[in-house]
């Protein structure tokens, strides 16, 4: 009979036999494993508060595109805050925060790409 403590990857394993985690692996990293959400919330608030700040800039160039951008940067970060209060459990909650604040960085991009293109093709007309 073969002793399953010694098996590299058994279910009574010795903690010393236990594989390491990878510190590279997204995974593994201490803001997701672990942390309060203010951790994200702030980095989050400081780049929406950036955003409208250049999106209210914009409004000298055009009215559409910057005062959606100002409405989905808001929505973006409340969308965060409750992010942050729904779950008790840190890694949950720590991805669903970092998957928040990657679509807000996106979108305020995407929004800020777009304002340059309607500048663009419209003064080259």
């Amino acid at each position: 009979m073969v002793d399953k403590r010694t098996q590299p990857h058994g279910p009574d394993q010795l903690p010393d036999r236990h594989p390491r985690p990878d510190p590279t692996d997204l995974t593994n990293q201490e803001s997701f494993r672990q942390g309060s959400a203010s951790r994200w919330l702030v980095p989050a608030g400081v780049l929406a508060a950036i955003a409208v700040a250049l999106y209210a800039l914009a409004f000298q160039l055009q009215t559409a595109l910057p005062a959606v951008g100002i409405v989905y940067a808001v929505a973006g970060w409340a969308m965060m805050v409750v992010a942050a209060r729904s779950s008790v459990d840190a890694p949950v909650r720590n991805r669903r925060l970092a998957i928040a604040m990657g679509i807000l960085a996106v979108g305020a991009l995407a929004i800020f790409i777009g304002i340059y293109l309607v500048e663009t093709l419209s003064s080259a007309g």
